[in-house]
């Protein structure tokens, strides 16, 4: 049970533009009344109090979400799991100005205010537990975004640039998921999948903890496998509007077959900690390469792995000054298995061709921070790292093709070693006034060095009011991939600087937050669909937008969180929009407690027209709206709990926008896009000890 007076997620939750979702809230604001005992845990604590929103992620210092400079958005695993979210991935687009968006071959992509349409869109920096799981192959984590919400203890997230402290990739903006330990249980999953819920969703994980409290010791646990049959029945492909529909397998299924293990563990000894985690994440094909559709499996012909260790101390020296040392490593595989590329004959191949690709990559880290706060009003943080990257192997093996080629695809002399420092001075000239600056400094082997500065203020005007203002620059280099691949002999690494207004308004029922920004992009790195030959620094973009938040609690059993963002992108040289988002994204939940154990929650997203590459002579790609539903049974104490739902509640077509390829000069693409999956059921029922 999510009881509507504890405060768990700062994820603003649907609003939607159809007037199901806002005749369902006001229904529900009428017709409540019960008081209820609250649970333990998280659900203690009051939905519209402050107690539960406590973040490290914009300043590295913990202080209260509202008080951070900038916005941040603190979504709560157990809150995320009554609305019904899945993963990680999911869960993003509850964000403010965040939107989900797919590559052809099934690689997750997450758009931040417009900003992250293409392939190896490394524009957020991904942490797991505080540790970067970014590539330095194609700047994302996979592995992280499909974790199911059931690992999840909470996921902190900054809107907006976020270099100023976390450096490369930490660009449109910074995700920090906080996995669950300290607690026993186990779970499992399943759930309905492919057209019309014809395939199976089955996985399962538990959660363990051992202590010894007199020698201060904790080891905690916690494991996942899932695997999904699914499957989504795409349109036309390539070959059809080129005029080979002799040769496709399209229409017909998809292959999204996916299956995800992980492993992570967690040791506290006094001031010493360590962690490894271990993330599996294996996928099939669904729409081909070249947009030409695979012949009909359940391969997983994706496989990308991710496993990183940490070991840490933290060293007090007295109450004004203490320090954080870290060692990292981190390991990523990339591998492909029968991919697939070319139906048989097209290029004058006797047989079909695939490809077989290999990558590997391994990166160590040493970092310290140092906190000194030499009087009340005043806070230093020091930050001092270094890492270095190498590539381990980038291998391919083409089978079919009519003309043989070289076995490596990628320069595996490729390193990066970065020496990074920053300062941050927090003042409080007052106790309603905080001012902060950031700056850092990253110095790169193979690409140019980079600064990274920070202004901001918070004003508490009074208990009810807040004003905030933050000025930033981020900064993102060229990906490995990118780097081997550039269209014009060399890339640019590209930076963001944006401007900020906030405004939130606090009563003790309903909470409100406004923010406004302003962005250029210089440099913007994208791929170059006009010519196919790899990747350029598009001309110069902008980006101005606002993003509305709400939160409010009427009586003790229902609960309203919505959010509305409005951008504005586009490159000032052309006046076109980048390509790929939308300039209106809404969310709106309504959760009602109607009996001491169970609660409904009614949540609605809606996703405005997608914008198209100047070149393509298409509409817009319509938007949509999605409806779910969930039931949650959750007793107080221990024992037993059950999420039951409905995803897609009203069966919407939805699609994301494809992501146009040519091949020798010769466009190719998908005229319906990617569908996406139909209406389904799922379950997850767990038990607590």
């Amino acid at each position: 049970m999510i009881p509507l007076s504890c405060r768990s997620t700062r994820s603003p939750l649907r609003l939607k533009s159809h007037g199901v979702l806002c005749a369902l809230g006001l229904s529900l604001t009428t017709g409540v009344v019960a008081e209820t005992a609250r649970t333990d845990e998280e659900d203690f604590v009051d939905l519209l109090s402050l107690l539960d929103n406590q973040t490290e992620l914009a300043t590295k210092s913990g202080m209260n979400a509202d008080y951070t400079p900038g916005m941040a958005t603190i979504l709560h695993g157990r809150d995320l799991l009554a609305r019904g979210v899945r993963t990680v991935w999911e869960a993003l687009s509850l964000v403010p100005g965040m939107s989900q968006g797919m590559e052809a071959t099934g690689e997750r992509q997450v758009l931040s205010r417009g900003v992250g349409y293409g392939y190896a869109s490394g524009n957020i920096k991904i942490l797991l537990d505080g540790v970067s799981m970014s590539s330095a192959f194609i700047g994302t984590a996979d592995a992280v975004l499909e974790m199911p919400i059931e690992q999840v203890q909470r996921i902190e997230v900054i809107r907006g640039p976020g270099s100023s402290v976390y450096g490369e990739h930490a660009y449109a903006g910074v995700v920090d998921v906080i996995t669950r330990r300290g607690e026993r249980t186990l779970h499992g999953q399943l759930g309905q999948s492919g057209p019309a819920g014809g395939g199976l969703n089955v996985g399962g994980g538990a959660i363990w903890t051992w202590g010894l409290p007199k020698q201060d010791l904790r080891v905690s646990v916690n494991l996942q496998g899932l695997e999904d049959s699914a499957d989504v029945e795409a349109g036309p492909d390539a070959l059809w509007a080129t005029g080979h529909s002799e040769l496709s397998n399209a229409p017909g299924p998809t292959n999204e077959t996916r299956r995800f293990r992980s492993l992570l563990a967690d040791l506290q000894w006094g001031d010493s900690f360590a962690s490894i985690a271990i993330l599996d994440d294996a996928y099939g094909d669904p729409f081909g390469v070249n947009h030409m559709l695979p012949p009909r499996s359940t391969h997983l012909t994706s496989t990308q792995q991710n496993w990183s260790a940490q070991l840490g101390h933290n060293i007090r020296v007295n109450d004004q000054l203490n320090a954080t040392v870290r060692l990292e490593g981190l390991g990523y595989q990339d591998r492909r298995d029968q991919l697939y590329v070319l139906p048989v004959t097209y290029a004058g191949n006797q047989e079909p061709v695939y490809v077989d690709r290999d990558y590997t990559e391994r990166r160590y880290r040493g970092s310290v921070d140092i906190h000194w706060q030499p009087r009340y009003q005043h806070k230093l943080l020091i930050g001092l790292e270094a890492s270095q990257t190498n590539v381990g192997k980038a291998t391919w093996d083409w089978e079919g093709l009519p003309f043989p080629v070289p076995p490596n695809w990628l320069d595996t002399d490729m390193n990066r070693t970065i020496l990074s420092a920053f300062i941050q001075d927090e003042y409080r000239p007052s106790d309603q006034l905080t001012l902060t600056g950031t700056l850092r400094y990253d110095d790169y082997s193979d690409v140019e060095s980079f600064f990274s500065p920070r202004l901001a203020a918070v004003w508490r005007i009074d208990e009810q009011n807040i004003l905030k203002a933050q000025y930033a620059v981020a900064f993102r280099p060229p990906t490995f991939f990118e780097q081997q691949y550039p269209a014009k002999g060399s890339l640019n690494t590209s930076t963001i600087d944006t401007v900020e207004l906030g405004y939130i308004r606090r009563q003790p029922s309903w909470e409100l937050r406004l923010m406004a920004f302003a962005s250029k992009l210089t440099n913007p790195i994208i791929f170059d669909e006009r010519s196919n030959d790899g990747y350029i620094n598009a001309p110069d973009a902008q980006l101005r937008g606002i993003e509305l938040e709400f939160e409010g609690r009427f009586g003790r059993d229902v609960r309203l969180d919505g959010n509305l963002s409005y951008v504005d992108a586009q490159r000032p040289s052309t006046g076109d929009a980048l390509p790929g988002g939308t300039d209106l994204l809404a969310n709106l939940a309504a959760f009602w407690r109607f009996h001491p154990d169970w609660t409904a929650v009614l949540q609605g997203r809606y996703v405005g027209d997608r914008y198209r590459r100047p070149e393509d002579p298409r509409p817009s790609l319509q938007g949509y709206t999605l409806l779910d539903l969930t039931l949650t049974y959750k007793p107080e104490r221990k024992g037993p709990v059950l999420y039951l739902g409905v995803k897609n509640l009203t069966n919407e077509d939805v699609r994301y926008p494809e992501q146009y390829t040519n091949l020798n000069g010769v466009s190719l693409s998908y005229p319906g896009d990617y569908p996406r999956p139909s209406r389904r059921l799922w379950l997850s029922a767990g038990y607590r000890f």
